[in-house]
């Protein structure tokens, strides 16, 4: 609308629809929440079925980690840098690292379902999800890994502070608002 036909107070249905259409955009800025909520708690799931069935099986998950270890230095498709970690590190403290990835994989999906140091928990969750990234020796930009994806999903979730929202970091947020952790 031009400055002197706001003046005036005219008004026409042309000027109307332009105003509206330029609103448009902006209304695509805001996502609500929730949202963050809902990848929050998917991603919550995901890990929670995952150690469930670590720790629910009749043999130890140190053996079918050392098997795909097995996999992984033999396929090479890690870096070289990486699969010397796994060489020298890992697989001399198998049952240390078993031990460390169902208490990570418990961790966080107890804290992404709950939404209790949400942060902390997503934090935990990329940094799992990017060792198996890893081992695969797949990249962020390859088309076909899963595991970027929820490598993003729980990036999201730890920017966007997704336990705020149905989640245990809306009260504790209030106590102590400056806090990084919620």
């Amino acid at each position: 609308m031009e400055d002197h036909q706001r003046a005036l107070g005219i008004e026409t249905k042309m000027m109307t629809d332009a105003l509206s259409s330029a609103a448009a955009p902006d209304s695509f800025r805001y996502s609500p929440r929730s949202l963050l909520a809902l990848l929050r708690i998917y991603l919550g799931v995901i890990l929670f079925i995952t150690v469930l069935g670590k720790l629910t099986r009749d043999n130890p998950f140190v053996t079918e980690m050392l098997s795909y270890l097995e996999h992984v230095i033999n396929a090479q498709h890690a870096p070289a840098w990486y699969l010397h970690f796994i060489q020298a590190v890992v697989i001399s403290h198998a049952t240390l690292f078993s031990y460390l990835v169902m208490t990570g994989e418990l961790t966080a999906s107890i804290s992404l379902l709950t939404g209790t140091a949400t942060r902390i928990g997503a934090a935990l969750a990329m940094f799992l999800f990017l060792n198996f990234m890893l081992s695969k020796g797949r990249m962020f930009w390859a088309p076909d890994s899963q595991d970027a994806a929820v490598f993003f999903i729980a990036l999201v979730v730890f920017l966007g502070r997704a336990g705020r929202v149905f989640g245990i970091d809306a009260h504790l947020a209030r106590r102590w608002p400056r806090s990084w952790i919620w």
